[in-house]
């Protein structure tokens, strides 16, 4: 099929999850990329795409590709997709992540109603806690489909032993409470922590390591293709969390960790992160319990349960629950 991808800021590093879905379709269909907005934090090695910097450009590629089908994420995107579908006349697809959900109430929800019961919708991507919300502000059921994380496991698979240090990474912002991560690091001065910080407030929270003695190594960001000889490097990976703002969804690396052999330890705020972590990872509610679990060897039989639970977001496994919304 020729899909027409329309995302906004394609190709920005925080969002590689863009990326692992489009080369997961562009074997089998014929994929063009309309990137809306520009990337503040764009990696070297992504897919060829179009800029749009007007509605002129998409009503161009539109009629230059001639779409059979047009997809895109983020709800708060869903209205320049259904007026792209009804000008190609063909039906879009949407994936949902948490901040376009977590950040809206039932009533901002069913803000994007009519589109969604729109004939030109053939259905909604959502993790499955958010399917959840979805339905209950008045989602069809027939629209929402629940669907895991987009990784590719395959990249990060290996059950090799790995180094002994202490791993966060991602955007740095509010959200992810990497000031947390900066005091556990101070708190065991015996262990090796390090952060592969993404733009954004790096600057402020390099500022504060060095005023708390520097017990984190900042890194320089990878390209993506480079990130699994990083998880290896590690053997655990601590995922921080605002426990104020709890609007951190379900984070890539956790998935991405424990196809690398890593433990995996993320903050406790919300009950759905048990499900997401499965039988292969700790929740912890403040830095005395971190500090706890740190200070013992991952146990040998979650890691092994990792190998197996990762696989729940491969997108090779999961990339036809999109695929077959198309065929309908």
């Amino acid at each position: 099929m020729r899909v027409l991808a329309v995302f906004k800021h394609y190709p920005t590093l925080s969002q590689t999850y863009k990326e692992n879905e489009l080369r997961a379709l562009w074997a089998g269909h014929e994929v063009r990329i309309a990137s809306i907005g520009g990337s503040k934090a764009m990696y070297r090695h992504h897919l060829p795409y179009d800029m749009i910097e007007q509605p002129s450009d998409l009503d161009r590629i539109l009629a230059e590709f001639q779409p059979e089908v047009i997809h895109g994420h983020y709800l708060h995107q869903i209205d320049i997709l259904h007026e792209a579908a009804e000008k190609a006349n063909v039906r879009f697809t949407l994936r949902t992540h948490s901040f376009d959900v977590l950040g809206l109430d039932d009533d901002g929800l069913r803000r994007w109603l009519p589109f969604v019961t729109s004939s030109r919708c053939a259905g909604i991507l959502a993790f499955p806690f958010l399917a959840e919300r979805l339905l209950k502000a008045g989602y069809p059921e027939d629209k929402v489909i629940e669907d895991w994380p987009v990784v590719p496991i395959d990249r990060f698979y290996d059950t090799s032993p790995n180094q002994e240090g202490i791993l966060n990474m991602g955007a740095c912002i509010p959200k992810k409470n990497m000031p947390a991560y900066i005091a556990l690091a101070k708190s065991m001065p015996e262990r090796r922590f390090s952060l592969y910080p993404i733009g954004f407030n790096t600057e402020r929270l390099q500022d504060l390591n060095r005023r708390v003695g520097s017990p984190v190594t900042f890194h320089k960001t990878v390209e993506p293709e480079s990130m699994p000889a990083v998880y290896k490097q590690h053997d655990w990976l601590v995922y921080t969390a605002d426990r104020q703002l709890a609007s951190v969804g379900w984070p890539m690396a956790i998935a991405e960790a424990q196809a690398a052999g890593l433990g995996v330890l993320m903050q406790n705020i919300r009950p759905d992160l048990r499900q997401f972590i499965g039988p292969a990872g700790f929740l912890f509610d403040d830095i005395h319990e971190a500090r706890r679990i740190l200070s013992q060897p991952y146990p040998q039989e979650m890691r092994e349960a990792g190998f197996e639970h990762c696989r729940k977001s491969d997108i090779q496994r999961n990339i036809g629950k999109l695929t077959s919304l198309w065929a309908t």
